[in-house]
């Protein structure tokens, strides 16, 4: 006790407030009250302004008539001005107190050194009061009991001064806090520059980006069509579409994967690589939003490559670069968006991007098509591949052959023995995974699938991830497109 009565360095000491201090808070408290009640005011009709914004965008098929936006920008300029005039209040409260203090000779004891940096959050009390910073999850909470039977506001002892005791090392610290009945507020930062609202300017920046449509990193890295490509592109509400049946009857094929047909049939075809896209927008959200541009589609499996199976592809073509695509456009009728190549290798989504990027009502539609009976082999295929994986080799291998074949040490003929045996035991697993893999693939449910896409990429069944496969425009044909018109022409002609 005597030497830290001799020490010359300045403590923390707990005064009473003088009554004048006590009302001049209390004055504070209920108009911080105040000012926070019209700051939710205004974010509950900022909310709303958002709200309906959100709404017109949805709705811009057939935009409202009434919709004034200089109005609209009018509006967000006041609100934003009406927010810096309670920040200004709020400081100039706390900075007034402040200068009233110190003209009357009652400032406010600086930070004690024997504080950690993270516990010198100044606050709004003065005259000594010393009141102590709790840490950010204890803001909330109640206190202990009053140590004294004064009126409010309540003295009691800080219940966390063992627990953080450990963080203090260089001298005592007042564990007396003071408790009101709403949090004291840390003094505002110096006061910034006022800002000038001008009408060419965005009012809230962060809102507009936040709109800006989400597409794959690796779209935003492609390069438009050139622009004399470009030019060749009719208005896409005057574009002709076409029917499933025509394109069907015209080039005609097997489905190879989701949204991908190959054309198997022997002799000439008016596709040089043989294949072409039909694809549903209402289950593919990311394909591209006009003729020209680019986009993505998802994918649980992929099918094998339609060239190794097939053997009637030209020389240097392939079945994944050119390709024409036909995006359905209204109900029944398809529109050429262009020929497009996948430029890069898939990338499988993370669990985030699924549940965040990913609609649930094409979680369901692929789901779906996965649990479908009958299905294709190739899916069957790789769902058992996937949620039920053949068991790994875990046995002996036989021993490195010596340069003498005609001798064998007893080691080498002993290990063989155990290979032969080894190998015999994997067989009969296999035999018994087979038997079982089938049987639990054939069971596989819409529900099962659905689960696997919000499962842990740790869970057993493992997680299924989506793949992206990128997409990107290398040519819009303006030969073809008008060959198909003429085909379509003909065809309702002859009706």
């Amino acid at each position: 006790m005597n030497n830290l009565q001799g020490s010359s360095t300045p403590h923390q000491v707990s005064a009473p407030l003088s009554p004048y201090l006590e009302a001049r808070v209390l004055n504070l408290e209920e108009a911080h009250g105040d000012l926070r009640g019209e700051v939710d005011t205004l974010r509950d009709l900022y909310h709303s302004l958002c709200n309906s914004f959100g709404k017109d965008q949805t709705a811009r098929a057939s935009p409202p008539q009434d919709l004034n936006l200089d109005k609209s920008r009018q509006s967000a300029m006041q609100f934003k001005q009406e927010l810096e005039r309670l920040s200004r209040e709020v400081r100039g409260s706390v900075n007034g107190d402040a200068d009233e203090q110190k003209a009357s000779g009652r400032n406010t004891p600086k930070t004690n050194g024997s504080v950690p940096p993270h516990m010198r959050a100044a606050s709004i009390t003065s005259h000594g009061s010393g009141q102590k910073s709790l840490p950010p999850h204890l803001r909330g909470g109640k206190q202990s009991s009053a140590v004294n039977g004064n009126a409010a506001p309540k003295l009691s002892v800080d219940a966390t001064k063992h627990q953080y005791e450990p963080l203090i090392t260089d001298g005592p610290v007042d564990t007396i806090v003071r408790q009101t009945t709403v949090p004291a507020a840390a003094p505002s930062p110096p006061l910034s520059p006022t800002t000038t609202v001008q009408g060419d300017v965005p009012v809230v920046e962060a809102e507009a980006l936040s709109l800006k449509e989400w597409k794959p990193c690796y779209l935003t890295t492609l390069e438009s069509l050139p622009a004399d490509v470009r030019t060749k592109i009719p208005a896409q509400q005057n574009m002709a579409t076409f029917t499933f049946d025509m394109l069907q009857n015209t080039f005609g094929g097997i489905a190879w994967s989701p949204g991908l047909r190959y054309i198997n049939s022997p002799g000439a075809c008016l596709l040089k690589n043989r294949t072409y896209y039909m694809l549903d927008p209402m289950h593919e959200p990311y394909l591209p939003k006009s003729p020209g541009e680019h986009g993505a589609k998802l994918t649980a499996f992929f099918n094998k490559a339609p060239e190794e199976k097939f053997d009637n592809l030209p020389e240097g073509t392939n079945s994944y670069t050119d390709v024409p695509m036909f995006v359905q456009v209204s109900q029944g009728r398809y529109a050429y968006f262009g020929n497009y190549s996948q430029t890069r290798w898939s990338d499988k989504l993370d669990n985030d991007t699924m549940r965040a990027r990913v609609p649930q009502h094409v979680k369901e539609h692929i789901a779906k098509d996965l649990a479908a009976t009958p299905r294709e082999d190739w899916v069957t295929r790789e769902l058992k591949k996937h949620f039920f994986p053949k068991p790994e080799y875990e046995g002996a291998i036989l021993a490195p052959t010596s340069d003498d074949t005609t001798t064998h040490t007893v080691d080498e003929e002993k290990q063989n023995r155990q290979v032969a045996s080894d190998i015999k035991d994997y067989i009969q697993e296999l035999a018994e995974w087979e038997r079982e893999a089938n049987m639990k693939t054939a069971m596989i449910k819409t529900d099962f699938v659905l689960n696997a896409f919000d499962a842990a990429d740790a869970d057993d069944p493992p997680a299924l991830r989506l793949w992206w496969e990128y997409l990107e425009c290398v040519d819009w044909k303006l030969d073809f497109y008008n060959m198909l018109v003429g085909f379509q022409a003909r065809a309702n002609n002859t009706k």
